[in-house]
């Protein structure tokens, strides 16, 4: 079942980065959602866990970009491990913190992309550091907006069902 999820969760992150990223990118804005998700991944299942999501991820991301296939994915593979691994060392349990991780992620797997490319690829890769602190951000911010998301879930769900029960038993339905 936890295997499903990781899937459903980056057939979802890849599904949105091929329609909906774009869009933002017209805007200024750039979000890379599979990266996003492949850190999440590793905080919550640790380095084993990032280090799968990062390969699964990064390949499929590389596959449907184009480009040289298997850059992204190895970037995300040594991302999803290295944050796997502080992930277990180090309590990264509220949004704000797997945001920040987020930021951080970002800037390693940037770090990690432009520097493999450059060693494979005889084309210059146009990257600023602007660019590369913007995207950061974003990740960042839509990092923690997902933890948080993830994190009220479940409360939420109790209380609806809470107050479902308690309708029920007072209208007799």
């Amino acid at each position: 079942m936890k295997t499903a999820r990781v899937g459903l969760a980056l057939g979802l992150a890849l599904a949105l980065q091929t329609t909906v990223a774009p869009l933002l990118a017209g805007a200024g804005v750039t979000v890379d959602l599979v990266l996003v998700v492949v850190v999440l991944i590793a905080i919550t299942r640790g380095a084993v866990g990032g280090l799968w999501a990062g390969t699964v991820g990064g390949l499929l991301q590389d596959a449907l970009s184009g480009g040289v296939i298997g850059v992204g994915g190895l970037a995300k593979t040594l991302v999803g491990y290295v944050v796997g691994a502080f992930a277990v060392q180090f309590n990264v349990s509220r949004p704000w913190h797997q945001g920040l991780v987020v930021f951080f992620a970002s800037l390693a797997h940037a770090a990690c992309f432009v520097g493999l490319y450059s060693l494979l690829s005889d084309d210059r890769m146009a990257t600023s550091e602007v660019g590369v602190l913007t995207q950061a951000t974003a990740n960042a911010v839509v990092g923690g907006g997902i933890a948080a998301a993830l994190r009220a879930a479940p409360e939420a769900l109790t209380r609806r069902r809470l107050r479902r029960r308690s309708l029920t038993r007072r209208f007799g339905g």
